[in-house]
């Protein structure tokens, strides 16, 4: 009986504790987020940024992972935002400028020939005609070297490039990234630009794969390029997101997703 008692106890105690504990995180979290920079968050739940982990993208999807998880993730997110935005900007301005789309931007520099790298308003050529340069191996190298360099970099294999820098943080500033000193502007605060980075990086993410699917639904024979005989990089003439914008919008009745998916036509 005793040692029934003294297990009971213990349970109780172990519950108490554990639901303290519970209650603490619970206002910690709720303390980050007053804190924090979610008065520019005007969405549903929380910024990965507040520190409401339990509200951040949709309730309770911090359930089960730990702090690093959280972490690894909030990065992820905001690292793939970042290239996509790139990504975005680069496909849509290199069509405008030179009229290849991006997902044929690739056969202009070839183990065979690489000359016909141009970009956009360019008066001077990369190298003298007949010279055979730029090569493909050249490009090739530098890119794995400087982008290995940037990784390595950012991800700790190697020293930080200056000593005010730290690995893992995602929003450096100092001398180096904030030259201007813009994030102590009134006009630019920190925490404001931080939600406005992710929530582009968020759209970016969504653009991104409307490119890819506008890739594939109008330049194949199945908009689900289901069946198709070929893909859009082998089709000559396929249209990137800059022409099939240009199509919308001169006539966007006819050119639309309906059109393609065969509903309403």
């Amino acid at each position: 009986m005793a040692f029934a008692l003294s297990s009971a106890s213990g349970v109780r105690a172990f519950t108490q504790t554990v639901a303290t504990k519970q209650t603490s995180v619970a206002k910690a979290r709720a303390v980050v987020t007053r804190a924090g920079s979610e008065e520019f968050y005007i969405e549903t739940g929380a910024s990965t940024y507040s520190g409401n982990y339990d509200e951040a993208l949709w309730p309770n999807w911090a359930q089960g992972k730990t702090d690093e998880d959280i972490t690894k993730i909030a990065e992820t997110e905001l690292m793939h935002g970042r290239w996509a935005m790139l990504g975005c900007t680069g496909a849509w301005g290199a069509e405008v400028g030179t009229g290849i789309n991006w997902f044929q931007a690739g056969s202009i520099c070839t183990p065979e020939d690489c000359t016909g790298i141009v970009f956009p308003g360019q008066v001077i050529p990369l190298a003298p005609a007949n010279s055979g340069f730029p090569q493909f191996y050249n490009v090739l190298a530098g890119t794995v070297i400087l982008m290995g360099l940037a990784e390595a970099y950012r991800g700790g294999l190697i020293e930080p490039a200056f000593p005010e820098l730290e690995v893992g943080d995602l929003h450096p500033g100092g001398e180096h990234f904030d030259p201007l000193g813009l994030s102590e502007t009134l006009t630019f605060p920190l925490d404001k630009m931080k939600i406005a980075e992710l929530k582009h990086a968020r759209l970016a993410m969504v653009s991104w794969l409307g490119y890819m699917s506008q890739a594939v639904a109008t330049n194949c024979d199945n908009p689900f390029g289901i069946g198709s005989e070929t893909w859009p990089s082998y089709i000559e003439g396929a249209k990137g997101p800059y022409a099939n914008w240009q199509d919308h919008v001169a006539d966007p009745v006819v050119e639309n997703v309906w059109k393609y998916i065969g509903v309403f036509q």
